[in-house]
């Protein structure tokens, strides 16, 4: 069987956002500036302060990848990260943007972490997969780092970060390495522990937006903890459907969970790794594909979407939802070298394919 043959018809959710009257807007960053590297895995935000937010994730290389049936492999596999000659790792650096009311970005600027950074200690640098969120009147990107130690243990993180101020309205603004045009900061930096202090990897916790320092830490079943920033912990407070609703569902994050009429809603991903044969490849080339998830204010799960892709492509990733004036905002990543942000009609809930789920 193929891997096709595994989705609902409707498996392309732009196409079919595009035929419910929905756009789809690609979030890019002057290449002067990003160096020609990669750009991925926006999240989006929508502000009452400062209106549309999108923080984006930028990579220091950039990504081949061989797409539909694998027909074109380099001589170093169907996945390839082709980085700078002097500097061979894979580092992050985050971008927070402004976005006009027709999702255009009109102001953009690099966070600068340097009142906190320390010499990396693992080959994978900086906050991954940010996702912005303002809880207690602070403005948070919250996302998974890897270099404080020597083996590459994940743990959450919460940064604060403190929003250019004065008249904006006119201006964009870009990075520099003069140290005196930086106006945007990381102020605090609390990294997360978990009960279980053995885990290795802790990432994509989903965010709630209206429930401070709230995390959907795990979907199928349904686990979500408390972190507590000043003391850096993090407990289990809700635990429900202990058995999973949907078997043989590896659904982890994705989106932050948002609020809407009766339901919380968020989109999570998940991973399907075809077989391949000995001595090819890795193991870790894998097709992501999407959910939506429902729950009531209760938080028991109400309904699942059937899995779903973006575009078709194997390597895509959500990070990002809000409502926006009557319609769902959609960050997503394609591969590690492209971001766009897709404005979906409510309606279109109506149109996915939805699965059994056991109660």
């Amino acid at each position: 069987m193929s891997w096709k043959d595994k989705y609902p018809k409707q498996s392309n959710l732009v196409k079919l956002v595009l035929e419910q009257g929905g756009t789809i807007k690609p979030l890019i960053i002057p290449g002067d500036q990003i160096g020609g590297t990669g750009l991925c895995n926006p999240s989006v935000y929508i502000d009452k302060k400062e209106g549309i937010l999108v923080n984006i994730r930028h990579v220091g290389y950039t990504m081949y990848h061989t797409e539909f049936d694998h027909k074109y492999w380099s001589i170093w596999g169907c996945m390839v990260y082709v980085n700078p000659e002097d500097f061979v790792y894979l580092e992050t650096n985050n971008y927070l943007c402004k976005l006009d009311k027709d999702l255009n970005i009109k102001q953009h600027n690099k966070i600068n972490t340097a009142k906190h950074d320390i010499e990396p200690l693992w080959e994978f640098i900086g906050l991954e997969d940010a996702r912005i969120v303002r809880w207690d009147n602070k403005l948070y990107s919250c996302g998974v780092r890897r270099d404080t130690e020597t083996t590459g243990i994940g743990r959450m993180e919460l940064s604060e970060i403190e929003y250019w101020g004065g008249n904006t309205a006119n201006q964009t603004f870009s990075y520099s390495n003069n140290e005196n045009k930086i106006t945007l900061n990381e102020i605090t930096r609390d990294r997360i522990e978990v009960p279980d202090k053995e885990t290795y990897l802790e990432k994509n916790w989903a965010p709630i937006l209206d429930m401070p320092y709230h995390f959907v830490k795990w979907t199928n079943p349904l686990e979500i903890v408390k972190v507590n920033p000043k003391q850096k912990t993090s407990e289990v407070v809700i635990q429900k459907n202990k058995h999973q609703p949907l078997e043989e569902c590896d659904l982890r994050g994705g989106s932050q969970v948002i609020s809407y009429n009766d339901y919380y809603i968020c989109v999570v991903h998940e991973c399907y790794f075809p077989p391949k044969p000995d001595g090819v490849g890795n193991g870790k080339d894998a097709h992501y594909y999407h959910r939506f998830v429902f729950w009531d204010k209760d938080w028991n799960l109400v309904k699942i979407s059937k899995k779903f892709k973006f575009m078709d492509t194997m390597i895509e990733f959500v990070c990002g939802l809000a409502e926006y004036q009557g319609d769902l905002l959609i960050t997503f990543g394609y591969q590690d070298n492209a971001s766009y942000i897709l404005k979906m009609p409510f309606n279109t809930l109506n149109k996915l394919e939805y699965e059994n789920i056991k109660n």
